[in-house]
């Protein structure tokens, strides 16, 4: 969800104005011109002087007016490619105020000798530079806006930020220095939950010795002296180096012993009751390198006990835990809901799961794990495994950047579909510091005591939560993650019907 880089620079071309080829004191005698160009207006003296008009065999043509035989003063000029310029001209360039239009981008402000010094361009995309320029690019100071709602302000050279403030709408931000298009240098990056870190960025990334500061479990300000290595926060380099070490070893120890954790895990379920409504749960965390993942899966499935009888009739895949729990691969996921699936009764019971992890723009759910490399998830295979099973009522619930589409995909009669965002919003809470998702920590929070015998108000009860953690953040408006839901009305009268 951390934004790393910024747009490359918008393609701006180089601008030759091309003249006659002939000084001022050839262009008395007559309208044609030894180019081929053809005047027509005023003159004074011999030269062209006043308004008037030049065209020429290639395409280009000029409209304005003229002093002592050249361009100066206010005028149009066409060029044979489409380009246009309007403005003031001094001695056959641009120069004074004026608006320059080629192919999607238009520059506009303050020209000397040719060039724009001053002003902005915009492009058909919807990115803007206000500043100041060289050779039609963003150089000094200036402040740009993305398409996609990326903020920077501070120093460009030749396109690119160099040192200033970024901000976005997923409730990012940074102070420091840049290199093209990422973090690079000293900075510091403040997190949407609050996490400031103040270290060395390489390629986007906190690399190095640098400082943590977060908020305690007590609420305090809490700030670490540590190590980062992409990103990550460990206490010291020895505690990476050691750490690093105990991941490799603990990975190959464990794909040996996969397929049979797994195994058991199912053989551990407890069978069906008939005449009781049970509910069977998966719950998975998708993206072993945030600890915050795992951490959720052990929380949630704590949090949904509290209010379901689950025991022995709930699985956790999780990666990046201590590897108890069997791993969320898209083997295991799909394995694990078939063998619900085969115990519960479909008419009776109800298959809840809890996706998750990271979100990728297309909606897929990242599956990772250090040291491995896994397939992700995407929202067809998921909902299609989901579909074809043979448990009528489902309730699925996704916490993950774009989740959204996971919503839109899955709704059904038959179905509840809770998630952390909509199809094109960004959540919050996934960072390594995090404890909990800002979605899940709202749902599984104070607003479980509402109920989940009423999906819909306890959706309306934790999208209340969700909103007050992002605007105590300063994310409102459009920057808000806007959480889904959908309720299908034959789950509902089954599910109000069985708790009458």
């Amino acid at each position: 969800m951390k934004p790393l880089a910024f747009l490359s620079p918008l393609s701006l071309p180089t601008l030759v104005l091309v003249l006659t080829g002939c000084g001022p004191e050839q262009f008395g005698g007559g309208t044609a011109l030894p180019d081929g160009a053809v005047y027509s207006g005023n003159m004074e003296n011999g030269l062209f002087h006043g308004q008037g008009e030049l065209n020429w065999p290639d395409g280009r043509h000029y409209q304005g007016t003229f002093s002592l035989g050249q361009m100066s003063g206010q005028g149009r000029m066409v060029f044979a490619d489409g380009c246009i310029y309007e403005g003031e001209f001094r001695e056959g360039d641009f120069h004074g105020s004026g608006h320059y239009a080629c192919g999607d981008a238009v520059w506009e402000g303050e020209f000397r000798q040719g060039e724009l010094v001053k002003g902005s361009v915009s492009s058909a995309s919807g990115d803007t530079y206000e500043g100041e320029f060289q050779d039609f690019t963003p150089h000094g100071q200036g402040h740009r806006t993305t398409a996609d709602g990326a903020d920077y302000e501070g120093t460009f050279e030749y396109g690119y930020m160099v040192q200033g403030n970024y901000r976005d709408e997923a409730g990012y931000r940074y102070e420091g220095e840049f290199q093209y298009t990422y973090y690079n240098g000293e900075g510091e990056l403040t997190r949407p939950d609050g996490t400031i870190i103040r270290a060395n960025f390489e390629y986007g990334e906190a690399n190095g010795e640098g400082v943590r500061i977060r908020e305690g479990d007590e609420g305090q300000r809490l700030e670490e002296q540590g190590y980062f290595v992409s990103g990550r926060y460990y206490p010291s380099k020895q505690a990476w180096q050691q750490s690093s070490r105990q991941q490799a070893a603990a990975m190959e120890s464990r794909l040996y012993s996969e397929a049979e954790r797994l195994q058991a895990a199912h053989a551990a379920l407890a069978p069906q009751r008939p005449g009781v409504r049970d509910i069977y749960t998966l719950v998975v965390g998708g993206d072993g390198t945030e600890g915050v993942f795992a951490r959720e899966v052990d929380w949630v499935a704590g949090r949904l006990a509290t209010v379901f009888d689950i025991e022995g009739r709930h699985l956790r895949l999780t990666n990046g835990g201590g590897g108890e729990l069997p791993m969320a691969t898209r083997t295991s996921i799909r394995s694990s809901l078939e063998k619900l699936d085969s115990i519960l009764d479909p008419q009776e019971d109800l298959l809840l799961v809890h996706f998750v992890s990271h979100g990728d723009e297309n909606g897929d759910l990242v599956l990772a794990e250090h040291n491995l490399s896994l397939n992700d998830l995407s929202v067809a295979d998921g909902s299609k495994w989901l579909d074809g099973l043979e448990a009528e009522y489902q309730w699925v619930i996704v916490s993950a950047c774009y989740s959204g589409q996971w919503q839109e995909a899955l709704a059904g009669p038959n179905r509840v579909v809770f998630t952390s965002a909509a199809a094109d919003r960004t959540s919050f809470g996934c960072s390594d510091d995090s404890e909990r998702t800002w979605f899940s920590a709202a749902l599984y929070g104070d607003a479980l005591a509402v109920g989940p015998h009423d999906p819909a108000a306890w959706f309306a009860a934790a999208n209340r939560r969700v909103t007050e953690m992002e605007k105590e953040q300063g994310i409102t408006g459009d920057e808000h993650s806007m959480p889904q839901h959908s309720i299908g009305e034959r789950f509902l009268q089954w599910w109000q019907a069985q708790a009458r």
